[in-house]
């Protein structure tokens, strides 16, 4: 198995030897930066050669995450209480007894851990934990600030940039380092990471494709069968793209299997957003269901069930269900991911009371959650809902009856008619 390695050269080398004597299964492919703030140039070379990405310490993790998107599994080697022990033996061996250090990356949760369990104490300690609004400079300033106000007799770091940094100017400087039980714990974590991926990727995906409508040109009947065909022929490209293959019943519906690592991608589901788009600018309007499952049965009833949604959009779209779950319209901004099938006893009760289906109570929620509100008046809920005005005012005065919410004002307008109440959502 290939595995990615992203850090400094000296951490680099240190799980290098640890791989190549502990796990000889692995194929180790390092991407040395030194500074943390430049491991994101090796992501994407990284990700496209290896199966996983192994950082070398939380910083290289976290700056990599934040210039990069990060799609393969992965996983940090942490510093522990073994590393620091290791590092306070050498600064007794160098006879620094005072006690006075600043330390950066460990965790103050580690820093109690050593004191308590193996009864270190310190003089004077200035713990700087990781923090992603710190970059590598602000460790090394405060580092240099507090030993030459005399605050501290000795630096440890976890960054490699600023342990070269300090032993250039011949400052007393230890370097954190990884444990080998460290790097063979994260090493077993990331594969296990890896193989649980492998094998829900392997899934069963099928996608049905519903065409809505084509323009009609009751003119020209050649036309139509042109627009058609184009369609027909933009849609292979999309199943070549997801090495899926396509069957069609009659010229409305299309079905493509494919597996779900695959359709699940961005790449691909960018793909097929794009698709939509080309149809909406050429009035070819068609929806989609992608259906998840372990055998192609309930993969194509969980598909069944997307579509069924999906027909709704005026526009078209796609909804992908998996289980108990749906979400959609993907990559709208609607977009809401809520339970098909509710089991909780207390979320029954509920939507009995208040006299909607468990499902559609669900997705209210996850409505909530996602836009951070809890009070609307009927056109704001109809938007969000993708339903009808006169729908939305049905579903709040349900809410309102049941005693699910409660009049929180109403919205004034310059406009004609009736002020409209704004329902605040007690759930």
């Amino acid at each position: 198995m290939k595995i990615g390695c992203i850090g400094p050269s000296d951490s680099v080398e240190l799980i290098k030897e640890v791989v190549g004597r502990c796990c000889p299964e692995i194929t180790l492919l390092t991407y040395v930066r030194e500074r943390v703030a430049d491991s994101w140039e090796v992501l994407e070379e990284c990700q496209r050669e290896t199966k996983g990405i192994l950082f070398t310490g939380i910083g290289v993790q976290e700056a990599a995450k934040a210039r990069g998107e990060v799609t393969r599994p992965y996983r940090h080697i942490p510093r522990g209480g073994y590393s620091l022990l290791r590092v306070l033996s050498e600064m007794l061996r160098r006879g620094i007894k005072s006690g006075k250090v600043s330390i950066d990356v460990v965790s103050d949760d580690i820093l109690t851990e050593v004191v308590k369990e193996f009864g270190v104490e310190f003089e004077n300690i200035h713990s700087m934990p990781f923090a992603i609004h710190h970059g590598e400079q602000d460790y090394l300033d405060r580092h240099i600030a507090l030993y030459e106000n005399g605050q501290t007799d000795a630096i440890v770091t976890g960054f490699g940039y600023i342990y070269k940094e300090l032993k250039e100017k011949g400052l007393p400087v230890f370097r954190l380092y990884a444990s080998t039980l460290q790097i063979r714990d994260s090493l077993e974590k990331l594969v296990d990471k890896i193989n649980s991926r492998n094998l829900r990727s392997a899934g069963i995906a099928i996608q049905l494709v519903k065409l809505k409508s084509i323009t009609r040109n009751s003119i020209n009947q050649y036309d139509d069968m042109k627009n058609g065909g184009i369609f027909y022929l933009e849609l292979l490209e999309y199943v070549r793209a997801i090495q899926g293959s396509l069957f069609n019943f009659g010229t409305e519906e299309y079905v493509i299997f494919s597996t779900r690592g695959i359709i699940e991608s961005p790449l691909h589901r960018d793909h097929f957003r794009s698709l939509l788009a080309w149809g909406r600018d050429r009035n070819i309007i068609f929806s989609s269901g992608i259906g998840i499952g372990s055998t192609a049965f309930e993969a194509e009833k969980s598909a069944r069930k997307a579509l069924d949604n999906a027909i709704k959009l005026p526009k078209g779209g796609f909804y992908i269900v998996e289980g108990q779950h749906i979400r959609g319209p993907i990559g709208e901004q609607d977009e809401l991911k809520y339970k098909t099938h509710i089991v909780d006893s207390k979320f029954l009760k509920m939507s009995s009371e208040i006299g909607i289906s468990p499902s559609y109570l669900d997705k209210i929620k996850a409505l909530m959650t996602k836009s951070h509100k809890d009070t609307f008046d009927s056109t704001d809920l109809a938007a969000c809902l993708g339903i009808g005005e006169r729908s939305a005012r049905r579903v709040l005065k349900k809410f309102l009856d049941s005693g699910y919410a409660e009049l929180n004002g109403t919205e004034v307008s310059a406009q004609v008619g009736r002020p409209k109440k704004m329902v605040r959502i007690l759930i």
